[in-house]
């Protein structure tokens, strides 16, 4: 499922101007639209935030098989029951659900479940904290801050970033691989970016990344906006 408009004004994706670059270069080309999937684990949703009276509730967590999970069955049962959990998608023996937690202070706000149906009925296989993150297919994102040695000039429609892949990528920037900046909404308040990174190929460690550098050309001055890294949602504030 892909965002759909409209969406809240934060992760609205209107006309989309992105373009493809390598790290440290200039953004160049046109304008174009980039179909962004907002995602929490392996829920995936049409809008944010996610609008859980679209889901199906599953109010039968408590009746869930957990001779699968051993050893794991107490912790199970605690973390299940704080949150509300709504099925996301669905197939033959399989059903996706999203949790929302029950306490708006929670560590953990999300949480993702894959459950299947066994000898013994549905039967959690997988669980646990996530963050809802936006990506595109065939992309993985980046996190970003401004270059605390170039900081923005209000006056400039450029703004220096170092940005960060969060997939494995074996501890290398992207070198040859493909970087392309979303620019999601740029406003009189906020200019919103998704940094994507064209994925590793094949198998590959899973060190920490080093950051690398990224130019992004504005439509106007970015005056006294802020600026947000919208890979995740709520977007993080990264400049002021």
């Amino acid at each position: 499922m892909r965002l759909t408009r409209p969406l809240m004004l934060m992760i609205v994706l209107i006309a989309v101007s992105c373009g493809q670059t390598r790290p440290g270069s200039s953004v160049t080309g046109g304008s174009q639209g980039t179909e962004l999937t907002a995602s929490c684990g392996r829920a995936v949703f049409d809008q944010l935030p996610p609008d859980t009276s679209a889901f199906v509730p599953f109010t039968t967590i408590d009746e869930l098989d957990l001779s699968r999970v051993g050893g794991e069955a107490p912790y199970f049962r605690k973390f299940s029951s704080g949150y509300e959990w709504f099925v996301t998608q669905e197939g033959e023996g399989w059903r996706q659900l999203f949790g929302r937690a029950a306490e708006p202070d929670a560590d953990q706000p999300n949480a993702p479940m894959r459950i299947e149906l066994g000898e013994g009925g549905w039967a959690p296989v997988g669980w646990g904290g996530c963050q809802i993150e936006l990506d595109a297919e065939g992309w993985g994102n980046a996190r970003f801050v401004v270059d605390p040695r170039n900081e923005p000039d209000p006056g400039a429609n450029q703004v220096s970033l170092l940005a960060t892949e969060v997939a494995c990528a074996g501890g290398q920037a992207p070198g040859d691989r493909a970087v392309k900046q979303v620019i999601l909404d740029e406003n009189e308040r906020v200019v919103s970016l998704v940094i994507l990174v064209e994925p590793t190929k094949g198998a590959t460690t899973c060190q920490g990344n080093p950051a690398f550098p990224v130019e992004v050309q504005l439509d106007s001055p970015l005056g006294d906006r802020e600026i947000l890294d919208a890979s995740v949602y709520p977007p993080k504030r990264r400049w002021p």
